[in-house]
């Protein structure tokens, strides 16, 4: 398994932030900063909050891939995620996620980061994972069906460095977060949790947050923080979301998806769904591209 030390990654990570900032200040535009590619459909659950899985749409040929990497890294992008469906599923002509990874290294992108169900083995190169669990046991299984035992043995026994968790806050799961995080305290291979909303792609149901709702927990999170908590959205980008006042959709992030690119996300044309977006992670890509020290200081954590 081939990775770079942490120290490494951060070092590269901070010089390629302040390139990335004194690139935008003398060209005056908003430059990419983030690419993606979804590698496939195929996923072996079904859960309930997800809009991006088992939609009968053919999983990326390997030809694809590379034609999806190739434009990103055109776009001056060199940190790079691989999401499904469940990446570990993907396959063709032989090649599987690990080939895929050693063709980003190759390409020149400087970090990769991989997200999954946890359900398969975790063994990758990649720098950073992000495993999704959605509560304690009773709340993930009830989303994303039995197998939280599972991914717990999965992640107990990696040898991976930097097992991250992604945690999507619904009305069904809110409850969980505060006992959510004690119990990851004591797991040693868990480095951290980074919390998102549910987005009701298909209209407010049972699962959506208001805005005050959202308010709420995120007030619940900053004390979470300040108690010692390895919770990785940085407190500027937990304002931002509780002030509405971060811009979306925009051009700091970009995902190749069914043989195309999409700015920001797959929905960033339909105004309602951006407008309730609860992917937080692109809070704190603005963040960490305009300096802000806290939130480059909370990226250090998973690089």
């Amino acid at each position: 398994m081939i990775m770079t030390s942490s120290k490494t990654n951060r070092v590269i990570f901070f010089l390629s932030a302040i390139n990335y900032v004194l690139q935008t200040m003398a060209t005056g535009r908003e430059r990419p900063w983030v690419g993606g590619i979804a590698l496939n459909d195929s996923c072996n659950l079904r859960c309930h909050h997800c809009p991006v899985s088992h939609r009968d749409i053919p999983d990326l040929t390997f030809d694809q891939v590379c034609q999806g990497l190739e434009a990103l890294h055109r776009m001056g992008i060199r940190t790079l995620y691989l999401e499904g469906g469940e990446p570990f599923m993907w396959h063709d002509q032989g090649r599987r996620l690990e080939d895929v990874i050693g063709l980003a290294r190759a390409a020149g992108f400087l970090f990769i980061t991989l997200y999954t169900n946890g359900t398969f083995p975790i063994e990758t190169s990649a720098d950073t994972v992000f495993v999704s669990l959605d509560g304690l046991k009773v709340n993930h299984e009830a989303n994303r069906g039995r197998y939280y035992d599972r991914i717990m043995s999965n992640i107990a026994s990696s040898g991976h460095k930097k097992i991250f968790i992604n945690y999507t806050i619904t009305r069904k799961n809110e409850g969980d977060i505060e006992r959510f995080c004690l119990e990851m305290a004591s797991r040693k291979n868990i480095k951290g949790t980074f919390f998102y909303f549910y987005t009701p792609y298909h209209g407010e149901d049972d699962l959506w947050l208001s805005h005050n709702e959202k308010k709420d927990i995120i007030i619940r999170l900053l004390d979470l923080k300040t108690r010692g908590f390895h919770i990785l959205n940085s407190k500027p980008a937990l304002l931002s979301i509780a002030r509405d006042s971060w811009r979306r959709p925009n051009s700091l992030a970009y995902l190749y998806a069914e043989g195309r690119m999409y700015r920001c996300c797959r929905a960033a044309d339909q105004e309602e769904i951006c407008r309730q977006c609860g992917y937080l992670g692109f809070t704190e890509i603005y963040h960490i591209t305009r300096l802000h020290p806290q939130a480059v200081m909370t990226a250090f954590k998973y690089l």
